[in-house]
């Protein structure tokens, strides 16, 4: 029998060797926080890299009586995560998928803007690692019409570092980052398929292609206040910056074998662009952080809700890394 069969938790989920989180929303954020910024110290900050503001300008910018403090600084309008019963006008608390309490992930009611929830956490192994959730997703009830449409897209990304102990084997740690989009509408036209950050990446960083197979119609009950929940798992390789699978609700992707986009601190457009400091030296050794968005497509807010997540690896096997 699997070891995490009765575990009420781990049992509605395929976790590898080493569970790394086991987060319950019903016991709070646990760490899960919005994005921002680095707080490069002060401008006469010597080692501040320059295309990033110094923490005493953003607080000066901060100060402008035109926008509120607590929604300008230090990243200016946004929507933070919240724990949520899903509280409705018509029933009161739904609740989550297995429980009380979600992570409610909500955007501003502007189009465009993105609600956004990240973990930041690393890991101490070079093998496989995955994250697995429950999710539904909802625009505001507002005027009682569908709202499907005005939800642009969910996604799923992670800012990767390499462990610096790969030095030892004469190689150089890179930055990656691992991701899938599920794009619902663009330009007003629903498109609901499935997008992926891979070797086909257009530019530095996050860049999505469509996957060949990502059709998937994701349930959405025309309700607005009746929400239907989707199970989730990626999983992708340390080692050789490859996917190994991608899951939601049942339907298996072919990611299996794509490399993953990677910032080399050797590439001249990294070095062009002044990131080449980052990359190559950040203290961030074996960074691994999960973050979870939501874009609206209108002036309506968003909401992305997890029941729960899961991340869990597998030590590498020293075979594989050798060949």
């Amino acid at each position: 029998m699997d070891t995490y069969t009765k575990d009420p938790l781990l049992g509605k989920y395929d976790p590898l060797d080493r569970v790394l989180i086991a987060h319950d929303f019903d016991n709070g954020m646990q760490g899960w926080q919005t994005y921002f910024p680095d707080y490069d110290g002060r401008e006469d900050y010597v080692g501040r890299y320059p295309h990033v503001e110094p923490l005493d300008e953003k607080l000066r910018q901060a100060r402008d009586p035109a926008t509120r403090w607590d929604r300008r600084a230090p990243i200016g309008p946004r929507a933070v995560p919240m724990i949520s019963s899903l509280t409705s006008w018509d029933v009161g608390s739904n609740g989550s998928y297995d429980g009380n309490y979600a992570l409610k992930i909500a955007t501003i009611a502007k189009a465009g803007s993105t609600g956004v929830a990240m973990k930041r956490m690393s890991c101490p192994w070079r093998g496989q690692f995955r994250i697995e959730t429950y999710f539904t997703y909802k625009a505001e009830p507002g005027d009682l019409s569908w709202g499907e449409d005005d939800i642009r897209s969910i996604s799923l990304d992670f800012d990767c570092m390499d462990l610096h102990q790969i030095q030892n084997e004469g190689l150089s740690p890179i930055r990656y980052h691992p991701g899938v989009v599920y794009q619902n509408v663009e330009n007003g036209d629903p498109i609901r398929r499935w997008r992926i950050n891979n070797e086909d990446a257009s530019h530095i960083g996050p860049s999505y292609t469509y996957l060949e197979d990502g059709n998937q119609d994701l349930g959405f009950n025309r309700a607005v206040t009746k929400y239907q929940w989707h199970y989730l798992r990626l999983t992708f390789d340390l080692t050789s910056h490859e996917y190994v699978d991608f899951n939601c609700m049942g339907q298996e992707f072919d990611v299996a074998g794509q490399k993953i986009k990677t910032w080399d601190p050797d590439d001249p457009v990294i070095k062009e662009n002044d990131w080449g400091w980052r990359t190559s030296t950040d203290r961030c050794s074996g960074l691994l952080f999960p973050t979870f968005r939501i874009t609206t497509a209108t002036d309506r807010r968003c909401f992305l809700y997890l029941d729960s997540v899961v991340v869990s690896a597998t030590k590498p096997n020293r075979e594989t890394i050798e060949s």
